[in-house]
C-alpha cells in the first residue's frame, strides 16, 4: 500500500490547453445546446512523467531533460469527441479563432483545430531555450511522425506567466485518423469542409524533423523584429518567411483536399492576414443573417480571448466580434470597423485581463470608448473592468453574463456555406482576407 502511495505522488499529469482546446469545446458545446441533446463526456487525453523525469518504461531521462509521451491521435479522437453524435451538413477546421467557431455555428457544423499546445514548463525555467524546447520535441516527434513542433518563448511574460512564456505548438501535417473517419462516416454527402488559415508570418529558427522555434509572440503585440537574442537562438539566423504559430500545415491542407474530393466533399478555404479581418468579415455575416431573418441585429458582443460563449451568441441573436489578444492595435481595428458600421443600439465588452500592463496593452479608457459607440447601452463588463490589466477573469466568466440574455425565437435557419462565403467575400473586411 505504501507503495502504491508513493507512486502515486510521483507522476504529474498534463494535457493539451490553448486556445484551440478551449474553441473546440465550446464548438461542441453549442451544437449540443442548439440540437437540445446531452453533451457528451469525454476524458481528457493526457501523459505522465514522473517528479525524477522519468516517463513510462524510459528511465533515461533526468529532472528537465526527460522525455515526454503524447500520442497525438488520441487528442485528435479526443476533439472529435467532444461533438454531438450524428451527421453534419459540413466542417469547419483550421486555425484557432473565435470568429472561425460563430462562423462554424451559423452554417450549424463543428469546428476542429489543427494544432494544439503543450506546456513547457522547463523551457521557461531554464537558460537555453532553443535547446531544452527541441530536446522536449525529440520524444513527440519520435512517437508522432506525422505533426510538427513549434516551440515558443517569449521572454516578455518570463516571471508572471510561464504558461505564456513557453509552450509548444503541436500541428499536424497530415490529417489524423479520428478527422478521416469523422470525414468519412458522419458528413452528409457533399457536404463542403472550410479551411480557415491564419497565414501571418513570423521569424523562426529550424530545427530537423519537424522542430522550430519560435521567439516571441503576438501576444505581446510585438512584432518579430522587436526580439533579439542570440543567445537563445543558439547562434542561427532567424528566417523571416516563415508560417506564424497559428498556421495551418499546407501538407494537412493538401492532404484535406484529396480526401475530402475522394469523399465527394468539396474543399474551400478562407486565408486571413490578421485576426482583426476575419472578426470584422464574420461580425458583418452575422448581421446581414439576423437582418434577413427580420431581427434588428442591432445587439454586438465584443469578445476577447477565452471570453467567448458560441451558443448564447446564437442563443440571443447578437452579433459577435473577437479580439485575440487586449492589445491597443486590435481596440484600434475594433473602433475602425464600429466607425465604418451602421451604429449598434448596446455594445457588451469583455475584455480580458492580459495579466500585467504592457505599452502594447489596451488601456481600460479605450476598451470604454469602444463600448461608446452604443447609441443606447454601452457597458465594458465590470468584472473585467475590476480584474484589467493585472488580474484575473475565469473563462467561463462570458457564459454567465450571456445567459442573462432573453432568447430570440425562433432560431433562424442555418447558413449555406457558398452563401456565407460570397458574403465574407464582398464584406467591407476585404483587405487581408480571401476566399478561395
Amino acid at each position: 500500500m505504501r507503495r502504491r502511495v508513493e507512486a502515486t505522488q510521483d507522476v504529474e499529469s498534463l494535457w493539451p490547453n490553448g486556445l484551440g482546446t478551449t474553441l473546440a469545446i465550446a464548438s461542441g458545446r453549442a451544437l449540443a445546446y442548439r440540437g437540445g441533446i446531452a453533451r457528451p463526456v469525454v476524458a481528457a487525453p493526457q501523459w505522465t512523467m514522473d517528479r525524477t523525469g522519468r516517463v513510462g518504461a524510459d528511465r533515461s531521462g533526468a529532472g528537465r531533460h526527460a522525455r515526454r509521451e503524447l500520442d497525438a491521435e488520441d487528442v485528435a479522437a479526443w476533439f472529435v469527441g467532444q461533438l454531438p453524435e450524428g451527421g453534419y451538413g459540413g466542417l469547419v477546421v483550421g486555425s484557432p479563432h473565435g470568429a472561425a467557431v460563430h462562423l462554424a455555428m451559423a452554417l450549424g457544423v463543428p469546428w476542429l483545430p489543427v494544432a494544439f499546445e503543450v506546456p513547457t514548463p522547463e523551457v521557461a525555467a531554464g537558460e537555453r531555450p532553443a535547446a531544452d524546447g527541441e530536446r522536449l520535441a525529440r520524444g513527440i516527434l519520435a512517437d508522432n511522425p506525422d505533426v510538427g513542433v513549434r516551440q515558443v518563448y517569449d521572454p516578455v511574460w518570463r516571471g508572471w506567466s510561464g504558461a505564456a512564456t513557453a509552450y509548444a505548438v503541436v500541428r499536424w501535417r497530415r490529417l489524423p485518423a479520428a478527422y478521416r473517419r469523422f470525414v468519412a462516416e458522419r458528413l452528409h454527402p457533399e457536404a463542403p469542409i472550410v479551411v480557415v488559415r491564419d497565414v501571418s508570418r513570423w521569424q523562426t529558427s529550424p530545427g530537423e524533423d519537424g522542430y522550430s522555434f519560435q521567439l516571441g509572440s503576438r501576444a505581446s503585440g510585438l512584432g518579430p523584429g522587436d526580439y533579439r537574442d542570440d543567445r537563445s537562438l543558439r547562434g542561427r539566423a532567424p528566417r523571416e518567411d516563415s508560417d506564424g504559430e497559428r498556421a495551418v500545415d499546407r501538407g494537412l491542407v493538401e492532404d484535406l483536399r484529396r480526401y475530402g474530393s475522394a469523399h465527394g466533399h468539396p474543399v474551400r478555404q478562407v486565408l486571413y492576414r490578421h485576426p482583426d479581418v476575419l472578426s470584422g468579415a464574420v461580425a458583418d455575416l452575422y448581421r446581414q443573417w439576423l437582418r434577413a431573418g427580420d431581427r434588428t441585429a442591432g445587439r454586438l458582443v465584443v469578445e476577447c480571448g477565452r471570453l467567448l460563449d458560441p451558443w448564447h451568441v446564437l442563443r440571443a441573436g447578437l452579433v459577435p466580434y473577437w479580439c485575440e489578444h487586449p492589445l491597443r492595435s486590435a481596440v484600434r481595428s475594433l473602433s475602425w470597423w464600429l466607425a465604418g458600421s451602421e451604429p449598434f443600439a448596446s455594445v457588451d465588452v469583455f475584455a480580458e485581463p492580459p495579466g500585467m500592463p504592457l505599452p502594447t496593452i489596451a488601456h481600460l479608457e479605450e476598451w470604454q470608448a469602444v463600448a461608446g459607440f452604443a447609441t443606447r447601452h454601452g457597458l465594458v463588463d465590470r468584472r473585467c473592468a475590476r480584474a484589467y490589466p493585472t488580474g484575473v477573469v475565469p473563462g467561463h466568466h462570458a457564459t454567465q453574463v450571456l445567459r442573462m440574455h432573453p432568447y430570440d425565437l425562433p432560431y433562424l435557419p442555418f447558413l449555406e456555406a457558398p452563401a456565407a462565403l460570397s458574403a465574407m467575400t464582398h464584406s467591407a473586411q476585404t483587405d487581408g482576407l480571401l476566399v478561395i
